[in-house]
């Protein structure tokens, strides 16, 4: 069982690694998910990277530096147009979305400077800074008018299998299966009509398919100062704190116990019984992960259930002094959420 909210009808695709979906999750390596997948690569509009994906992640000394480039190409020669638009977290306000170009040929080059970013977000250089995230999204519309994207273009319906065939919905009636809508089933046994023509977040989170309609990527700072780490934090954005009845936003931040690792004491949850959470501190790029293991949430402290942490992938940026991180569970996997502090 996963913990929260209910499926909605939409899901925001270029965010499935960083919300929650209860009720259900993908199973990758089911045959029909890989014969739908392989389909929408053999056929679909289906535009990606050349060669290689572009870095999540850029190190700079000075923001003015900044250069990200990438090049896509129409892998199925079915894309009559690719549409890129762009928006950006700066200092943790989310900005307009904005239109970069509409290609009609391919392959297709992009190369942006900070002062080109900034140009089209309407903002100056000054605006931007260590820490911030720029994202882009896109949709790939087909010779035969078929739109294919990332983001908020499937939807999920929980059906249920028939003998002959055919599938009801939860009320008993009839579900139309179009000739364009997958059927997922995930490991406990229920079954879902995705609907629409869409890339899915089997390709969307699989690196290897080096897909260019989701992907993003973050200004380190230039240097992690492991000294500048100790503290004391608030903790600005928490996924699951109202859950939990959590109430405690400020968090202490400890050197140790091993080389380049940090203690955040009582970690995530206090309220139901969170161990310290040790992370690993990339010392090159700032780049966190599980430290050590311990326990997320403790059903003897009040928690529905008792799990331990699965990982905390993100960045501590000692420029700016932020720690920025999307957790997920043990047990109950397939639940990132968001754990980010400010050094006060």
């Amino acid at each position: 069982m996963k913990i929260l909210h209910r499926i909605s009808s939409k899901i925001n695709i270029a965010f499935l690694s960083a919300v929650v979906v209860a009720g259900f999750s993908f199973t990758s390596c089911e045959d029909d998910d890989k014969n739908n997948l392989n389909d929408f690569i053999d056929t679909g509009g289906f535009v990606r990277f050349v060669d290689q994906n572009p870095p999540g992640a850029v190190g700079v000394n000075a923001i003015s530096e900044l250069s990200y480039s990438f090049s896509v190409e129409d892998a199925n020669q079915t894309a009559a147009m690719y549409d890129l638009k762009l928006y950006a977290d700066l200092g943790g306000v989310r900005t307009d979305t904005v239109q970069v170009d509409q290609v009609t040929s391919f392959p297709a080059s992009f190369s942006f400077t900070a002062d080109d970013l900034a140009g089209l977000l309407g903002i100056t250089v000054d605006d931007i800074g260590f820490g911030d995230n720029f994202f882009f999204t896109a949709e790939v519309t087909t010779v035969d008018g078929i739109v294919y994207g990332g983001a908020d273009r499937l939807n999920f319906l929980q059906v249920f299998p028939q003998p002959d065939g055919t599938f009801l919905d939860e009320d008993d009636d009839p579900v139309t299966v179009g000739p364009n809508d997958v059927i997922y089933t995930n490991a406990d046994g229920e079954s879902f009509l995705v609907g629409g023509q869409n890339s899915t977040d089997d390709l969307l989170d699989e690196t290897g398919y080096r897909q260019a309609f989701e992907f993003s990527f973050v200004i380190l700072c230039p240097s992690v100062d492991f000294a500048l780490l100790p503290g004391t934090y608030d903790v600005t954005n928490l996924g699951f704190a109202g859950f939990f009845g959590e109430t405690d936003f400020v968090r202490e931040v400890i050197a140790g116990p091993g080389a380049n690792q940090i203690t955040i004491i009582d970690g995530e949850f206090p309220a139901v019984g969170s161990d310290d959470l040790v992370l690993n501190i990339d010392p090159n790029t700032g780049a966190t992960s599980l430290g050590a293991p311990g326990i997320a949430f403790d059903a003897a402290a009040g928690a529905f259930a008792t799990d331990n942490y699965g990982s905390a992938v993100g960045f501590v940026f000692t420029c700016t002094g932020n720690i920025v991180m999307v957790m997920d569970f043990d047990a109950f996997a397939g639940n990132p959420h968001p754990f980010e502090l400010s050094k006060q």
